[in-house]
């Protein structure tokens, strides 16, 4: 019985999205531009610029700009300003590259400092292992009776610091 149940849990589990997608859609879809449509603006936002429409209303709010854009753009496309542009580049290009140096010499500075905090900690590691070896061949010889081995002090391991 229970091996019926389970097996018709399953069918039903795989029969349920197959029925899902041959079900007609239940509302039509709406089309672009409609009043139904979400993405349809109800009514104009009060700082449209309007630039993705050829307005009079675009036109009104452009207008007293020209002058300052045919300005700007006169100095970008006139034949004299040339070379006052490729100096400008140049500058920038120096700027740039006095910018890369800068931080090429602050990696290799790093790298530097990282490899010596690196060789030091191999050598401090080394020298703490090498402590702890004589500390027990120490405790080795005390446990064997050698009276001095106990006696000696405990293994400093700055004194294996090469």
């Amino acid at each position: 019985m229970l091996k019926r149940l389970i097996a018709g849990a399953a069918l039903l589990a795989l029969a349920a999205p197959l029925a899902a997608q041959n079900a007609p859609p239940t509302n039509p879809p709406t089309q672009p531009g409609t009043k139904e449509d979400p993405g349809t603006p109800r009514t104009p936002l009060p700082t449209d610029r309007g630039y993705d429409k050829p307005q009079v209303r675009t036109e009104a709010i452009n207008n007293p700009n020209r002058d300052d854009v045919a300005e700007a753009n006169s100095m970008t496309s006139g034949s004299s300003s040339a070379g006052a542009a490729a100096a400008i580049s140049a500058d920038l290009q120096a700027q740039y590259n006095a910018d890369m140096a800068a931080w090429l010499d602050a990696m290799r500075a790093r790298d530097s400092r990282i490899a010596a905090n690196a060789s030091q900690y191999d050598r401090q590691q080394r020298a703490y292992a090498d402590a702890m070896y004589v500390w027990r061949m120490q405790v080795r010889d005390c446990e064997r009776g050698f009276e001095f081995a106990c006696n000696r002090p405990t293994p400093n391991p700055a004194d294996y610091m090469r």
